[in-house]
Parts: C-alpha cells; structure tokens; sequence
C-alpha cells in the first residue's frame, strides 16, 4: 500500500499551510473514491484497475490489456466515420414553417410604407424575437433539464407579450390591423411549437410509465452536496479556525448538545449522519444514482430516493427543535441537507407529453392509458383557446368604433390570460394543486370582463371595461362561458385544503349569520340573510354529493 507521501497527486506548495493541505487530500480522496470506486485511494494497483474498468471501451485500454498478456501494443486504425443526416421531423418541420412566417412578416412591417416612421423600433423587435426564438426552441430541446425548461416556458411567455403587444397596436391603427395580428398569429405558433419540443424531449428518452423529474439540474447536486460536508465541517469545528477571547463556540455547543439529545431520545441512526464520511456516502450515492440525469437513473431515484433521504428529513426535524436558542451553524448545516434533500422532490412537466405525442401511444409506450381531470383540461383548454384567437383575429373587420376597439383589446388579454393557464397547467403535478388554483384566478377575470347582469356596459365607471352580454353571441357559442368553466373543476371533499376551506368558510358564514340576527340586521336586509343561508345549504349538498362546486365556494364568500 502506498502511503501518502509516495502519492504523487500530494504535492504541496509553499505557501500551503498543514491544514489546509489536509482538506486537499481529504477531498481529493473523495473524489477518487466517489468517481472510481475504490476503498483505498493510494493503492495504485486499485487506481489502475479502476481505471480501465472504467475506459474499458476505450481502444487504448484495449491495447493496454493487450500489452499486459504479451501481446503487440497495436491500436486499432481510425476510419473516417460519415454522420447520418437525421431526417426533420414533424415538429421540426412545424418550428421552420413557424420562423418563416415570423421573418415574412417582420419584412412585411419593415417594407410597409405606412409604417417607415417606425422602423428602428420595428428592427429592435425582430432583433429581440429572433433571439428570444432561437434560444427558446434550443432550451426546449433539453426539457429533461429543469433549469433549461423554466428558461422555455420563459421564452414562451416572452413570445406571449410580444404578441399580445402586436394586437394592440393593430387594435389601436386599424389600417394596419390585419398584419399585426398575423405578426402576433405567428409568434403563437413558435410558442405553441416550443410547447410541443418540450413534450417529444421528455418522450423521445423512454420514461415508460416514469413519473419523477428532478427538480434541480444534476450539476447543481454536486454544488448542494458540497455545502453539505462545509457546513459539517463548520458545525463540529473541523475548520481549524481559532476561536477569538470574546467569541462564543456556538457551533461546537450546538453539536454538544445535539449529539446528547440524540443519544438520549434513540436516534442513533441519525448521529452516523454527522460522521462525514458517512454522509458523504449517502449523498454520493444518490448523485451517483441519478445517472447525470438519464432515464433510467431518474426512474431508479423515483423508486429509492424517498427511502434514503427520510433521515435527512428526520434529522433536520429533530435538529430544529434541539437547540434553544438557535445556533447559527446548525442551523446552516441543517439547511443544506434541507437544501440537498428538496432537490430529490420530483417536479411537474409530464403533462408536457400529453401536448405532443397522441393517446393512441400511451397505452403500453407511456405505462399509462388512463387521462387525469387536468390533462384533459388541459388538452380542452388548447383547443378552446385555438378558437378564440382564430374569432378574434376577424373581431374588428366589420368596425373599428371606440367601444370594438375597447372590447378588441380586452378579449385579446382574456387570450393572453388563457395562454398563462394552459402554462401553468403544463407545469402542474397534482389536480388541482397551486399552479391550477392560479390558473382558476384567470376564470374569475373572464367573469367579470363577461357582464352577465347587463346587456350593455355601463362608458362610465368600473364596468366601461366590461363586456356585454350580447357580446358573446358575436364569437363560438359560449367559448369563453367553456373556459371559464374548465378553470373552475369541481373539488373533491377527499381534498385536505378543500375540506378546511369549506369548513372554515362554513363557520365563519355561520358567525355572520348568528351576527346579523342577534343585531337585527336581518330584518333590515332578509334578502341578505336568505342568501346566506341559501350558499350554505348548496354547499351542504355538495359535501353531501362528494364534490364541491366553486360557483357555490366563492358565491357564498362575495
């Protein structure tokens, strides 16, 4: 066995001090246990079968087999390889056909003589949406990254405003009216495009049935495994940093005594986590496991990552409630494992293959044939938000008075609005978690903008900017009366936060109620008591029916 001082990788410098020459050599054994798996870092007889194990498809580790049983040292002569030009496919073909609709329109402002007083501005746009389009199809190729799919769904939206800027400027000239709007036509389409990447790039790896997505990227994981061991080092007083006459040892009095409460409550499975080796093992494996973020490395941590941070958790569970008052150092240490553990919790995205490959493929290549209520919301919202551009593309043709122009630009952010939700139920992993409840917001904008108490709005005031009743009958028969029920899915009772927030609006309906009766209110205003009492009864049904509606939640909460 070699010793230390034979290892040619221990070199030290002269300015290097012994302690911190120690942390090199603690590290840098680390690493060659961790990427070469081996027990002892200076036997070089371990290294170098490692190695070759390692690069055992390397030609060179052939012929250095080859020399080791006597044979000629002969490598194998290189041949010109010939790539195979990889045919388009559709969504390939899809995404040129939208950039080109993009770059003829962008010409076809440039070259309008009505509009030669703004070319500059014109000229920043394209600048500015050419590389917004560029950037955000190549992110949408490595939808497996979630650093490199937030950046797509970025881009999409970045898309969204700028198209959603075209048709208001073609709403306020009307002259140019039909060229912005097909400007904001095709920027829709490379951002419907980028959606469609995003799905055939988590399919095209094969998931077959996986449901896990790191939330961070792999490179990350090395970064939050490292905080780990420094704020270890920091909390047990390993840095070799001395302590001032004056300072406190808050660190080595913060392990002290969580050392003992550990000892005493029979959590000895969790004091192996403050030996680093031994935490360095655990956090190795796992990076190790997730395979540089592969398929099969992410389907195996679906399977087992759950299992092996549930000592974290413990650990930072107990460790918070330990020490009184809070040690600094403790509590950073017990952050990064928090910190290292959350970047295990899978993340949302699947529903993204919904969007680009057909239910026909699911059943067998996907592991799944059943459609959840939110996928097929979904699904239900993209096509009703297809026909609501294509009505509106045509709204102003036939006038272009003040009060269409109003209504124009308001059914054009409804349209917006519709794009943020079918976004943020893409990126959604439950049924009707926060990012579908903030997708049910946008239903309430479409209620209000959608005056149904009034045939007509009101030019003055609040409700100038509503629209009227007999507007609707002017687009697809209750398009936007379809979306806004589809944001609005009935709740399951089984649901924790539905249950609590109908109970608690329950009770606090009551205390209004027991209120305006005790104070005489209710004779006052019976109309008022009677509805109460009415939306308490609805909701009263609907627990009864399992199921509860959110007309009848937020009627009785206005």
């Amino acid at each position: 066995m070699a010793s230390p001082s034979s290892n040619p990788f221990y070199g030290s410098s002269a300015g290097t001090t012994p302690a911190n020459s120690g942390y090199q050599r603690l590290a840098l054994d680390n690493l060659i246990r961790r990427e070469l798996k081996v027990s002892d870092p200076n036997d070089p007889q371990q290294i170098a079968n490692a190695l070759l194990e390692r690069f055992k498809d390397d030609p060179r580790a052939k012929a250095i087999s080859q020399e080791a049983k006597g044979l000629p040292f002969l490598l194998s002569t290189s041949t010109n390889f010939v790539p195979m030009v990889q045919a388009a496919t559709s969504s390939d073909a899809e995404l040129q056909q939208a950039k080109n609709d993009v770059e003829r329109d962008l010409q076809e402002l440039l070259t309008n003589p009505l509009l030669k007083d703004i070319t500059p501005e014109i000229q920043g746009w394209a600048q500015a949406l050419r590389t917004a389009i560029q950037e955000g199809t190549t992110a949408a190729r490595f939808a497996l990254d979630p650093r490199q799919r937030d950046k797509a769904f970025a881009i999409r939206r970045q898309l969204g405003d700028y198209a959603r800027l075209a048709r208001l400027v073609g709403a306020l000239t009307p002259t140019m009216s039909l060229s912005y709007r097909k400007f904001a036509q095709s920027l829709d389409e490379v951002a419907a495009v980028i959606l469609v990447i995003m799905g055939e790039s988590l399919a095209n790896v094969g998931f077959n049935g996986g449901r896990f997505l790191l939330q961070t990227p792999y490179s990350e994981l090395q970064v939050r495994r490292d905080a780990v061991i420094y704020a270890l080092r920091n909390l047990i007083g390993a840095t070799q940093e001395a302590y001032g006459p004056n300072d406190w040892p808050r660190g080595l009095d913060a392990y002290r005594n969580l050392f003992r409460i550990l000892e005493e409550q029979g959590h000895g499975d969790l004091r192996s986590l403050l030996l680093e080796h031994e935490l360095v093992r655990i956090m190795d494996e796992l990076i190790q496991r997730a395979s540089h973020g592969r398929t099969e490395g992410l389907r195996a941590l679906g399977a087992t990552a759950q299992v092996d941070l549930e000592r974290f958790r413990r650990l930072v569970i107990v460790g918070r409630q330990a020490v009184s008052p809070e040690s600094p150092p403790l509590t950073a240490f017990l952050e990064a494992l928090a910190l290292f553990a959350d970047a295990f919790e899978s993340s949302g995205g699947f529903r993204l293959m919904r969007i680009a490959r057909p239910p026909i493929l699911f059943y067998g290549l996907y592991g799944t044939t059943t459609m959840g209520d939110a996928d097929r919301t979904l699904l239900d919202l993209i096509i009703q938000r297809g026909l609501l551009a294509d009505e509106l593309d045509c709204f102003m043709q036939c006038g272009c008075n003040p009060k269409s122009v109003r209504y124009q630009i308001i059914l054009d952010k409804i349209l917006y609005d519709v794009d943020r939700a079918i976004d943020l139920y893409a990126v959604g992993k439950h049924t009707f978690g926060a990012p579908e409840r903030r997708a049910a917001a946008y239903s309430y904008l479409i209620e209000h903008f959608l005056d149904t108490d009034s045939q007509t709005a009101d030019d003055t005031g609040p409700d100038k900017y509503r629209l009227p009743t007999s507007l609707s009958n002017d687009t697809p028969p209750g398009i936007l009366q379809v979306i806004q029920a589809k944001l609005r899915p009935p709740l399951p009772v089984t649901d924790p936060s539905t249950a609590r927030a109908v109970n608690e609006l329950t009770e606090f309906a009551n205390d209004i109620q027991s209120t305006l009766k005790n104070t005489g209110l209710c004779e006052e205003s019976p109309n008022l008591c009677e509805e109460i009492e009415l939306y308490i009864d609805r909701l009263a049904t609907d627990r009864q029916n399992g199921l509860i509606t959110m007309d009848n939640l937020t009627a009785l909460y206005t």
